[in-house]
């Protein structure tokens, strides 16, 4: 189910809000958005520490490139996603391990890092929000979840996902889209 066009036109307001420099618009954009972001820049990259590195780099980008988000073109959690997978690849390159995918950790599995306080606090909304990225991504029908994972979590582009998939671009992107919009319903809404 696609988010509530109240909520659609929030956040684009937010992003104008950031692009005139409002620190209070960007804090509420990343409480909002960064829970459903780190765990796919965990997916992708297979560590906490490179994953928050990539959190904060994309925020960092949304903060700069603010003034150009065009909602004729996205939605803003889809342009953050974007911008999120995008800067995991090139973390992935930079450290030469591109094309390297990771399951999403186990929820048994604790970072060895995180032990206290914050870190523990944290570490159980990530296994949460990490089931719940789970539970949503196996709801999607197999070609879709398909085309999302390859889009998410590989470094093929949407023509390559398209060629191996064997279906029109078209249908890609449109598996794509709706996906994100699943995954962000899921994601966004507060019951367990």
């Amino acid at each position: 189910m696609p988010p509530p066009e109240n909520e659609i036109t929030e956040e684009i307001d937010l992003l104008a809000r950031i692009a005139a420099g409002d620190n209070a618009a960007f804090r509420r954009l990343y409480t909002r958005y960064s829970p459903a972001l780190f765990p796919l820049a965990i997916r992708l990259l297979g560590d906490n520490g490179a994953a928050e590195e990539a959190l904060q780099d994309t925020f960092v980008k949304i903060w700069r490139h603010a003034p150009l988000y065009d909602a004729r073109l996205s939605r803003p959690f889809t342009w953050a996603v974007t911008i999120l997978r995008r800067t995991c690849i090139d973390h992935l390159r930079k450290n030469r391990h591109a094309s390297r995918t990771t399951p999403l950790p186990d929820d048994d599995t604790a970072p060895a890092e995180l032990s206290t306080g914050e870190n523990i606090r944290r570490t159980a909304e990530v296994r949460e929000t990490t089931g719940r990225l789970r539970t949503a991504l196996a709801a999607l029908a197999p070609p879709q979840r398909d085309a999302l994972e390859l889009a998410l979590f590989s470094t093929l582009t949407h023509p390559e996902i398209a060629a191996r998939l064997a279906q029109p671009i078209g249908t890609i992107k449109t598996w794509i889209r709706r996906g994100l919009l699943d995954l962000r319903a899921t994601l966004n809404d507060p019951t367990p």
